[in-house]
């Protein structure tokens, strides 16, 4: 028998994983350039092994299984492999997903800047061979009264070097402030990379981001400084591919056949945090008939291997989808008070154009705010039929009609169009969160003024399909 691995020597192993040196750039480079490589020849091999698998013996696939575990065993436990793994993402709160494959620089510390009773404090930077990633917040006085004029022209944030160079936004986003309640305002701002001989520049905000025009103070200028970061104020990103395979669901649709339009739903990466987990993943199709973004998954629920319901929030991607790439991605983030697996149950929305299919409405020479009336007509659209119930003029202005729809079959959502007519504007879908068969779902259209004289025709230009299946992730920490 072989001689088995003792407990010492598993613990001795780990501490020889830890504690190792940090690979090069060069290595990096070259390690990635193997992954992917050996990535291919080995779902190359895979597929071929597989066709042959039913004529293995149990004991050859005993032998094939220590096989593979011996190679892991040798692979992690090479301190390059190891470093290059764990150095090549981060992740930093407020920030995101960093890339750690150069040296990463940070805000020496924070600075606070006080001015008319205005609050402004610059909390973090991030530099890598990326991006410049400054974060801000700032606090009103407390007598401040929001004015008359609402205007928010406001001019963005840009750096200034020390040999005058200016460095504009790339990127800027709302970032959470629920552990600041005394933030009117917490706001991440990206430039391009600096130069590594750069550690210093100055950051200049000549508006007061979301605050009305010319009501505050002006020209905020901030000298920051840098230093090498903090290991420990960045936290490892794993790497976790998980993807579910849909399945048919229970909800009958004797019309509608099972088409899944080459959804796939994958789970890519985690990030362990002291209060809980980001979980990262994205969804795509291969169908061209759904145009890019024109799918939503819908996260409908978390739930742990007790069954108990787990809180989520909606987290930054850090990601989007290039042009004409049919994919979406998306992040959430979970506390640490579960029972392990974690079940992540989506939905499936997808947008399709419509085939045609219209229907009629007359709302009379003098239609009024509120004004309701009955439709009751059957629409085929892609070969399912959408009842038109009623129509309201709604919204706050005349010229804005709602008709309530329903569908038996996937149809959750549709838009119209009065080709007969300019449109001022228009949308459809229902309620928040996964819409269900069956239920009624809206969609609108409005003119300009005057309505135009009805008869009015009403042509279907999309639908909104909910896709079958079970996607459904199971995670495990």
């Amino acid at each position: 028998m072989p001689k088995p691995i003792l407990p010492s020597e598993i613990e001795e192993a780990m501490k020889d994983i830890v504690n190792v040196p940090e690979p090069d750039v060069e290595f990096l480079n070259s390690l990635r350039a193997r992954f992917i490589a050996e990535g291919h020849a080995s779902a190359k091999k895979n597929q071929e092994t597989q066709m042959r698998q039913k004529n293995f013996s149990q004991r050859l696939t005993w032998a094939l299984a220590v096989l593979a575990l011996v190679a892991l065993v040798v692979l992690f436990t090479r301190p390059k492999v190891v470093n290059a793994l764990k150095s090549l993402f981060g992740y930093v709160p407020n920030v995101g997903i960093i890339n750690q494959s150069s040296a990463v620089r940070m805000l020496e510390e924070p600075i606070t800047v006080v001015r008319d009773g205005y609050t402004l404090t610059v909390e973090q930077a991030v530099l890598t061979n990326d991006m410049s990633a400054v974060v801000y917040s700032y606090m009103l006085p407390p007598d401040y009264v929001i004015p008359d004029s609402i205007s928010t022209v406001n001019y963005p944030p840009f750096l200034t070097l020390p040999d005058g160079t200016r460095l504009d936004v790339d990127r800027a986003r709302h970032v959470e402030s629920q552990d600041c309640p005394q933030c009117y305002i917490r706001y991440l701002v990206e430039f391009p990379p600096l130069a590594i001989d750069v550690n210093e520049v100055t950051l200049e905000i000549p508006d007061l981001v979301a605050v009305p025009s010319n009501s505050a103070p002006r020209d905020w200028k901030v000298q920051l400084k840098f230093k090498p970061a903090d290991p420990a104020a960045i936290a490892p990103v794993i790497a976790q591919m998980v993807t579910p395979m849909p399945t048919d669901i229970s909800i009958p649709v004797p019309t509608q056949s099972v088409e899944t339009y080459g959804i796939t739903n994958a789970l890519e990466k985690f990030v362990a945090l002291p209060d809980g987990y980001i979980l990262y993943g994205n969804t795509s199709w291969t169908d061209s008939r759904i145009p890019p973004y024109g799918l939503v998954s819908v996260l409908v629920s978390i739930t742990d291997s007790a069954g108990v319901e787990i809180p989520f929030d909606y987290a930054d991607p850090g990601m989007f989808a290039g042009s004409g790439e049919l994919r979406e991605y998306w992040a959430y983030k979970v506390g640490t008070n579960f029972t392990a697996p974690l079940k992540l149950t989506f939905g499936m929305i997808a947008s399709l154009p419509a085939d045609g299919g219209s229907f009629t409405f007359d709302p009379g020479t003098t239609p009024q705010l509120g004004q309701k009336w009955e439709i009751n007509q059957d629409v085929t659209v892609n070969g399912e039929v959408i009842h038109v119930l009623t129509a309201e003029q709604g919204g706050i202005e005349p010229g804005y009609f709602l008709f309530a729809m329903q569908s038996d079959s996937n149809i959750v959502g549709a838009s119209i169009i009065d080709l007969a007519h300019p449109p001022m504007g228009g949308g459809g879908g229902g309620g928040g969160g996964l819409p269900e068969i069956g239920i009624p779902f809206y969609s609108g259209f409005g003119y300009q003024i005057p309505v135009p004289q009805g008869p009015l025709t009403f042509t279907f230009t999309n639908v909104e399909m909910l896709v079958e299946g079970d996607w459904a992730i199971v995670w495990n920490p």
